[in-house]
């Protein structure tokens, strides 16, 4: 696989930062712009690419982006089409960069995470590297365990800059990948990924899962750190269970692009009777928070079967389940 450093033309950004909009989240902008203000990273060596998500009537987004004046070059655009691989999208066709990062609007990056990206992709020559994302809890929380807390990203994170192989992964909030690439192996897929209440996801996971089995290298950088506030709504057993929903549906549909690795499935007889067992344990031991993990987990597990059978009833082809391929075996000349 050839080495994907490049050069900055005269006169393009190194960096395209892209921000979807829609929703709530929108009152988040100024705090992520002035975080992304902050960065280390020369103005001129990158710009941001917010796009409007929302439905009509447009330019709420606008509005609040020239509220006032930025340091670095800022662009905003318009996705009619609802959902966060649609925003995406249409961010990293525009985007001028050699490298595109994605953010959230509810996330704020330390001063040090574009440098820290950037440098970990140019230095390895790699497709795509993932920063080290924190979720913190600013209003407490309802339920919430170490299996739970995995509904809101990943919780374990290397030391140093290594593979991005179970059980590390990376996230759509917290990731750098080199443009031309991208295009070249196809963008996110738009039947994945949230839209609205639709609590899809794994539109990350796919996107970069599709570039490793096409012999492309993702990596962690720990030292890209940001933080994403998780509110007191997002630990209730209703959000438990329709993101358990959401996960299944989506984890099934990438069956259909890419060869999904095992320990992301979890969805076998021994997990049914793990979930079973700490829904009954948690009966006998009164404990809320574990019948809260066992319930989403089952609801999980039957709604990646479901997708699966549905998949399979309709002629989708499916590719079979298989280890990924460790990306420390890949050669970058």
């Amino acid at each position: 696989m050839a080495d994907e450093r490049s050069t900055v033309r005269a006169g393009r950004p190194m960096t395209s930062v892209v921000v979807s909009v829609r929703g709530w989240n929108r009152e988040r902008l100024p705090e992520l712009l002035g975080a992304l203000g902050g960065q280390t990273v020369a103005a001129e060596r990158m710009e941001v690419v917010v796009v409007d998500n929302d439905p009509p009537p447009a330019g709420r987004v606008g509005a609040i982006v020239h509220s006032r004046p930025w340091p670095f070059a800022v662009r905003v655009l318009r996705e009619p089409r609802a959902g966060l691989s649609a925003g995406k999208n249409r961010g990293i066709a525009a985007a001028r960069g050699e490298y595109v990062a994605f953010v959230d609007p509810d996330v704020l990056p330390d001063p040090e995470w574009l440098a820290a990206l950037t440098d970990a992709i140019e230095t390895e020559g790699v497709f795509a590297v993932g920063g080290r994302t924190t979720a913190v809890y600013p209003e407490g929380v309802r339920f919430l365990s170490p299996v739970l807390a995995e509904c809101h990203g990943a919780v374990r994170w290397p030391s140093h800059r290594a593979p991005a192989t179970w059980p590390f992964w990376v996230t759509g909030c917290n990731l750098v990948f080199h443009r031309e690439t991208a295009l070249k192996i196809g963008l996110l897929r738009t039947d994945l990924g949230r839209r609205g209440r639709w609590m899809g996801d794994c539109e990350d996971l796919e996107f970069l899962d599709r570039a490793r089995q096409r012999g492309h290298t993702v990596l962690v950088e720990p030292s890209a750190h940001a933080v994403h506030p998780i509110y007191r709504d997002e630990t209730t057993l209703a959000y438990y269970l329709r993101q358990g929903v959401g996960h299944g549906v989506s984890l099934a549909r990438m069956h259909t692009s890419v060869h999904v690795e095992p320990a992301a499935i979890r969805a076998g007889r021994r997990d049914v009777v793990d979930a079973l067992g700490r829904l009954i344990g948690a009966w006998g031991f009164t404990s809320p928070t574990d019948a809260v993990a066992g319930l989403r987990d089952l609801v999980r597990i039957a709604a990646y079967r479901a997708e699966k059978t549905r998949l399979r009833l309709t002629g989708r082809r499916l590719l079979p389940t298989r280890p990924m391929t460790d990306p420390t075996e890949e050669k970058h000349p």
